[in-house]
């Protein structure tokens, strides 16, 4: 599902189209990691999925830079492990990201994990 944004920067109206489903495959994949959903911090950001040991962000692979720093703080407001969960529908032409978010996480031992949706 498409949704349309119409967002007014300096008095231009743009409208952007962002495809509908990351939270839906939040609450999808919740049970699979037993883990808690949209959990507040005490400076108002949400963590997506909270495990016993892992701050978990959820995004899709063309944003795999923006996934590690939400990761990476946090892990640190949290006090748990950093997480990344990279939503990938086409393997073939999200290669590339998932490769640059997996060579940083190696780095800094953020635990990447994948998961192919439709």
């Amino acid at each position: 599902m498409i949704k349309l944004l119409f967002v007014t920067t300096l008095g231009v109206c743009f409208c952007v189209a962002t495809i509908a489903g990351e939270v839906e495959e939040v609450g999808r994949l919740a049970p699979k990691y037993s883990a808690e959903t949209e959990v507040r911090q005490w400076d108002g950001t949400r963590v997506d999925m909270v495990t016993d040991e892992y701050a978990i962000e959820v995004d899709w692979p063309r944003k795999w830079a923006e996934a590690i720093g939400q990761s990476l703080y946090y892990a640190e407001v949290t006090g748990k492990k950093p997480g990344i969960i990279l939503l990938v529908k086409d393997m073939d032409s999200e290669r590339r990201y998932v490769y640059r978010c997996q060579t940083v996480c190696a780095k800094h031992s953020i635990k990447l994990f994948v998961e192919m949706v439709d």
